[in-house]
């Protein structure tokens, strides 16, 4: 049978889809979501090592800017030094520098003019500059080439740069901002131009080059950080939102609209441009591409920001790494997803096969099949359900076999309940008890005489107030004394406290005409003695099912704190259904002292019970052990005329085994029979429920 025909087999009457189909489906999702979220993680943390990385080389940025600017900033110096010891410097500057004479004419001032400022473009191409400027000794501008007779007499002297050389007598270096003619940002070196040693050591005036921030620069940058980058120069006015224009970069940051883009991304203000408390990194895009980009400051000599650097990471080039790994990751998933969604569904189909099949056996059993195949009992939770099925169909079977050989028994003719009337008056009525087709108490209409014991009879009886049967057991005449009254209300109190399928339940405790009663459950079956009777011993499989039944009805009455006290065939009955039910609680206690005396069958007394002494469960186990023996052999362990002679039997004699009158019983069948008949408690299973668990190991 194919699983999609097994599945709408057990499925039939239900709705949705197979027990196999389920499996897949679960196994499907926990695959595609399990395999899902590795890679989601995997690439998430991977994203997050990637970022960290960039922001790490980024934090990195200001501290090489530092590095770069120091760096260039003595080289400009030592070059604008060399030049301001040269002997023509000095001699240009002692002239340009000294206040003019009242005798001087234009015309010689318009050639010293012309000489200062070819001067100063020789200088600017020698130094590689973009503007060379001249300063007298007082600061006054004389010459700059960048803008050739503007500003002359203009007064520097409060210009850090300039201010230094003149004071100091040292170079100075700086950054400048130019906005006036196209935007620029330059690094400035002055040096003190003087004549003389010593004491006669004579300022002639200050030498300047501006060096422009390019492209050059910002690609030489761009190298070092491993990214790219950009000059801005800040076009603001003084006190302004500061607004960044590009004036130098490397080749994908030529973008124009990179300085807005740079001033709107990093929320830069004037103070934290000042400060260098700048948001860092920031997203940007430029030429297509996204960064994560940090911007440092740039600022002149007073402190005053006039521009910034920007270092931008590609973040594609830097997460191409990570895309490859997800890729592959990718590729992994799919791989693994095209090989375990197949692979679950067989799984599934396995797993659900000998599920499925239970399902069948279920249905087979509920239909009263007992002839069902099991899946093999291997490990886990389906091997444990499979062996629980097997328990239970075999409890099952020896059930319907003890079902048979009772109906086998009423099939020869045989009314079990009626079996041991005792003769009846002349008309009908029983020579002592109430009368059968009568009503008694003026509520129990008695039906039948199930049978006498030595403190009276049981009769079978319909309560007319519940219409329904009970048995009714009253005392007789020869036995009405306080000592039975007492033993009777005993009897009912403990059976009372007891509920199980296993032992005959107790109602009703009542007196009626002079005479004591109590009503009961009434079963409708036969007692164990009157199966021995009738056909010896019992086949193996009912009587297996019987002393179970026995085990489990004793337990119930163990647990109430209760020793039965006088188990025997006679108080063993079984029903028609195959349930057999432990009852007459007539010498029944709970545990007692030794030294009293105690009443009970010779033939099933226990050592214990015959010496007086003090009785616990496994009094009622030695008991058992003895029913189970003559069940299974047809014989008692201990058989003898004399009562006294069978209770020194009991005490002395060890129990024979089984086995030698009847050698087919299992060996672990005999062991527990043999264990229970033990003359020392201690040597007797533990429990009715501990023997129970081995006669359930035991395979007829």
């Amino acid at each position: 049978m194919s699983t999609a025909t097994e599945e709408s087999t057990v499925a039939e009457g239900g709705h949705g889809p197979g027990l196999a189909t389920r499996f897949f489906l679960g196994a499907a999702v926990v695959i595609v979501v399990t395999v899902g979220l590795s890679v989601a993680l995997a690439s998430g943390k991977a994203e997050g090592i990637a970022r960290e990385r960039i922001r790490g080389e980024l934090q990195r940025v200001p501290a090489l800017f530092a590095g770069w600017r120091d760096s260039q900033m003595s080289a400009r110096r030592g070059q604008v030094r060399a030049v301001a010891e040269q002997p023509g410097t000095k001699a240009l500057l002692a002239e340009g520098g000294r206040p003019a004479r009242r005798g001087d004419v234009a015309g010689r001032r318009e050639s010293a003019h012309a000489t200062a400022h070819d001067t100063a473009l020789e200088f600017a191409r020698a130094l590689g500059a973009g503007a060379v400027f001249l300063f007298d000794t007082h600061g006054a501008l004389i010459e700059r080439t960048d803008r050739p007779g503007e500003e002359m007499g203009r007064d520097f002297s409060g210009v850090r740069w300039v201010a230094l050389p003149l004071s100091q007598l040292t170079e100075a270096s700086a950054f400048i901002a130019e906005a006036s003619r196209g935007p620029a940002l330059s690094l400035v070196a002055s040096a003190p131009v003087l004549q003389g040693a010593g004491a006669e050591r004579v300022l002639n005036g200050v030498l300047a080059a501006a060096f422009r921030l390019d492209d050059d620069k910002a690609r030489e940058l761009a190298r070092l950080a491993g990214g790219e980058a950009a000059f801005l120069v800040n076009v603001a006015a003084r006190g302004g939102v500061p607004r960044l224009d590009v004036v130098g970069a490397s080749e994908r940051f030529r973008d124009p609209d990179l300085g807005r883009a740079v001033s709107a991304r990093s929320g830069t203000t004037e103070a934290q441009l000042a400060q260098g408390d700048l948001p860092s990194p920031f997203e940007l895009s430029a030429g297509g591409r996204d960064y994560l980009a940090t911007l440092v400051p740039i600022l002149s000599g007073s402190g005053e920001p006039v521009g910034g650097l920007v270092v931008g990471l590609n973040k594609d080039a830097e997460l191409a790494a990570l895309r490859e790994i997800r890729r592959s990751l990718l590729g992994v998933a799919g791989v693994i997803l095209l090989l375990s969604v197949p692979l679950s569904l067989v799984f599934a189909r396995a797993l659900a096969r000998p599920i499925q099949q239970l399902a069948r056996g279920a249905e087979e059993i509920g239909r009263g099949n007992l002839d069902v195949p099991l899946p093999p009992a291997g490990g886990g939770e389906v091997g444990a359900l499979t062996r629980a099925f097997e328990v239970m169909l075999r409890e099952l079977k020896e059930k319907a076999q003890l079902e048979q050989m009772v109906a086998d028994l009423r099939g020869r003719g045989m009314d079990p309940t009626l079996r041991g009337v005792p003769p009846t008056g002349p008309d009908g009525i029983p020579v002592t008890g109430p009368a059968i087709g009568h009503l008694f108490a003026q509520r129990y209409e008695i039906r039948g005489l199930v049978g006498r014991g030595g403190m009276g009879a049981v009769y079978r009886a319909l309560d007319r107030e519940l219409d329904e049967e009970v048995a009714l057991k009253v005392l007789g005449q020869q036995a009405a004394d306080a000592g039975a009254e007492q033993q009777l209300r005993r009897e009912i109190k403990l059976a009372r406290t007891i509920t199980h399928p296993n032992v005959v339940r107790a109602y009703d405790l009542g007196e009626a005409d002079g005479v004591r009663f109590f009503t009961m459950e009434y079963v409708a079956g036969a007692t164990l003695r009157e199966l021995l009777d009738e056909g010896g011993r019992l086949a193996l499989t009912p009587a297996l099912q019987i002393a179970k039944q026995l085990c489990r009805g004793l337990g119930a009455v163990h647990r109430a704190g209760i020793v039965h006290g006088d188990l025997k065939p006679a108080n063993i009955v079984v029903m028609t259904g195959g349930v057999a039910k432990l009852t007459d609680f007539g010498v029944a206690r709970g545990r007692r002292q030794a030294g009293t005396a105690f009443s009970g069958t010779p033939p099933y007394m226990s050592p214990e019970q015959v010496r007086g002494a003090e009785l616990d469960e496994r009094s009622d186990l030695y008991s058992a052990g003895v029913v189970m023996f003559e069940m299974f052999t047809g014989r008692r362990p201990f058989d003898a005329g004399d009562p006294f002679e069978l209770m020194r039997l009991h005490l002395e004699e060890p129990a024979p085994n089984p086995r030698t009158l009847q050698p087919t019983l299992p060996d672990l069948l005999a062991e527990a029979i043999v264990a229970c008949l033990a003359k020392a408690k201690a040597d007797r299973p533990a429990s009715a429920a501990d023997l129970d668990r081995l006669l359930m190991r035991v395979r007829a």
